[in-house]
């Protein structure tokens, strides 16, 4: 199993709230890939660089991402 460090380094992923209507996801956050998150959270994009996923947060959610 890969240490979490090592998990770390494989690039970070953007969650959002589950079950949201919009068109575009809510609460959007950008994490380590392999970060646990709560599970009212699914992953919607990524792996990825940190920059991918910000900008990809920035055209597909509601309000600004948060890291």
């Amino acid at each position: 199993m890969a240490e979490k460090s090592d998990e770390r380094e494989r690039g970070y992923v953007v969650i959002a709230l589950t079950g949201t209507t919009d068109k575009k996801h809510q609460d959007c956050k950008v994490i380590p890939y392999g970060e646990p998150y709560p599970a009212i959270y699914s992953q919607v994009f990524g792996p990825a660089s940190q920059h991918d996923c910000k900008k990809w947060a920035a055209a597909n959610c509601n309000g600004k991402a948060t890291i």
